[in-house]
Parts: structure tokens; C-alpha cells; sequence
């Protein structure tokens, strides 16, 4: 079976596992790795809301100034994939942001 195939099936949910690894040392270094990048992407999560915390306390700008600034502006100062992860971490975290209104009230 090629690995179009697989790939194929397994979007379509026909193939009932994955392909298996190369070898089983493979898979326990892939886990391990796996773990470490989580790791690495949860620490690199805190410091965005950090920031995105900092701003607002601070008043350089308010939580919907950030949301917007999210959404629109030049492409180029994320890499692929930055801005949507920014995103999910906004929508994660953005109630909190609601104390530092006036009104209680993001806006």
C-alpha cells in the first residue's frame, strides 16, 4: 500500500490504525520528543499571555485594541501558523482581560 493510500484512508477514516513505526525505538523516541515540544510550546504560551497581559495592565492599549490587532494587519509579521496559535491563546485567556476594563466590559 503507498503512502498516498494510507494518508488517503486514514482522512477518511477507512484505515483503522496508523501505519506503524519504523521500529519500536522510533515510537518511544517520537513520545519523548513529542512531550519535550509540548513542553517548550506551553512555556512559549505563558510568555504570549504575559505580553498580551503586560499591554493591557500597562495601558498601551485595551483587550479589544489586542483582539483586533489579532485579527487584522500585515501578514508578514508572523510566520505561518503564529497568528492562528495567538488566536487560540486569545480565546483561551480573554475573559481574564475583563478586570482591567472600566466597565467590567471588553468593550
Amino acid at each position: 500500500m503507498s503512502e498516498r493510500t494510507i494518508y488517503k484512508k486514514l482522512m477518511e477514516g477507512d484505515l483503522d490504525e496508523a501505519p506503524a513505526f519504523s521500529s519500536p525505538e522510533a515510537k518511544q523516541h517520537v513520545d519523548k520528543d513529542l512531550v519535550l515540544m509540548s513542553k517548550y510550546l506551553g512555556k512559549a504560551s505563558q510568555q504570549v499571555i504575559k505580553t498580551m497581559m503586560d499591554g493591557v495592565k500597562g495601558g498601551k492599549y485595551d483587550a479589544m485594541d489586542l483582539a483586533r490587532g489579532i485579527q487584522t494587519g500585515p501578514v508578514k509579521r508572523t510566520h505561518y501558523g503564529e497568528a492562528d496559535f495567538i488566536q487560540q491563546l486569545w480565546n483561551k485567556v480573554k475573559s481574564g482581560f475583563r478586570r482591567y476594563s472600566k466597565r467590567g466590559k471588553l468593550r
